[in-house]
């Protein structure tokens, strides 16, 4: 009886694929595709932040060099020794006997590149424990109901680095960050934060169109406010019910799915980044949020960290799953869990308290 065919195989597992998908039990194909797949989100996520260690990458290369240079030396005389043993000498004189086999360069690549692969594969088994281990432990669901959800967190995270490399940006021009909000001699509201980032987020033109002068909401600004600027808000298709909300409500004005911290980007004051004595790597600047939107020229478009993570319409958030993305003074962004201490959000939201900020 002859084996089914490949192709036979391959129709079998995509019409049970197929199957799963049409009687409602997605798990069993999304369950595969994340642990296939998942570590293309991964890299995503992460190279973006490396930064190599060339010292390490030298010694590395060091190290590799004398492993050849010792596998092949010793092969060499392996195969010489091998040789004398076995009477294979080649005899010059009587010409009896069977030529030396000389050790190849090529066995030496083959043996360096089968010690990498074991290498890598240890590793590899070591990563794919911690990782089942993580799966079945995390408060965190492993699978979520919106296909959205791997996408979204990535464009959203990225949405946060560009509003991050747009305040330093602005850092680097004006001295120091721009206030969280800012105000006229009577007290009214002027603008945002990330009003004032518009021209290092490729929003030139619309700033121009805003008299800084005037509020946000007056009526010489009223109809640019009603922009939508699109790294302020959450990729289309991600669940926002915020957004849903009658226009009337906020009288038209475009929201924002993000806020600024209220202990760095101060009310009516500019804080540099050398004042953040704590480390810029542990002091959110920003983060998401989808409950109580404000529109992104809002001054009061601020919040506190330490109240928590999906603690309510005061809070930061998201429909992320478990926690949101969370934009440090540093430039990075990092995925900060709703399970985390408040005592370790009180640390990271505070510029210069002199806390220990645990691991987060």
């Amino acid at each position: 009886m002859k084996r089914p065919s490949r192709i036979f195989v391959g129709l079998a597992i995509f019409g049970a694929a197929l199957s799963f998908l049409c009687i409602g039990l997605t798990i069993l194909v999304e369950i595969p595709l994340v642990l296939v797949f998942g570590w293309i989100y991964f890299l995503f996520k992460t190279l973006p932040n490396v930064e190599p260690d060339w010292s390490a990458i030298g010694l590395a290369l060091i190290t590799l060099t004398f492993l050849i240079a010792g596998i092949h030396r010793t092969g060499r005389r392996w195969a010489n020794s091998r040789a004398m043993t076995n009477e294979r000498r080649f005899d010059e004189i009587s010409g009896n006997g069977l030529p030396v086999v000389a050790w190849k360069q090529r066995w030496t690549a083959s043996l360096v590149i089968a010690l990498l692969l074991i290498f890598t594969a240890g590793i590899s088994v070591v990563g794919i424990v911690h990782q089942a281990v993580w799966m079945m432990t995390s408060q965190e669901r492993m699978i979520d109901g919106s296909r959205w959800r791997y996408v979204g967190l990535l464009v959203s995270e990225n949405h946060l680095k560009n509003i991050g490399l747009g305040l330093h940006n602005y850092a680097d021009i004006n001295g120091s960050l721009p206030p969280g909000g800012t105000f006229d001699a009577d007290g009214r509201p002027l603008h945002s934060a990330i009003t004032m980032i518009l021209p290092f987020i490729e929003q030139q033109a619309l700033f121009e169109t805003i008299d800084l002068q005037q509020p946000w909401n007056g009526d010489s600004n009223r109809d640019v406010f009603k922009t939508v600027v699109p790294i302020y808000q959450f990729p289309p298709g991600v669940p926002n019910p915020a957004l849903a909300v009658n226009p009337s409500e906020t009288h038209g004005f475009a929201l924002s799915n993000y806020a600024g911290n209220m202990h760095v980007l101060r009310l009516g004051r500019s804080m540099r980044l050398s004042e953040i004595t704590d480390g810029t790597s542990n002091t959110i600047l920003f983060g998401e949020v989808d409950e109580n939107l404000r529109p992104w020229g809002d001054p009061l478009n601020i919040r506190d960290p330490a109240i928590g993570i999906n603690q309510g319409p005061k809070s930061f958030g998201s429909p992320f799953s478990g926690g949101c993305n969370m934009l440090l003074a540093d430039g990075s962004v990092r995925f900060v869990s709703e399970s985390t201490a408040l005592d370790v959000l009180k640390a990271l939201s505070t510029p210069a308290s002199s806390e220990p900020v645990p691991e987060f």
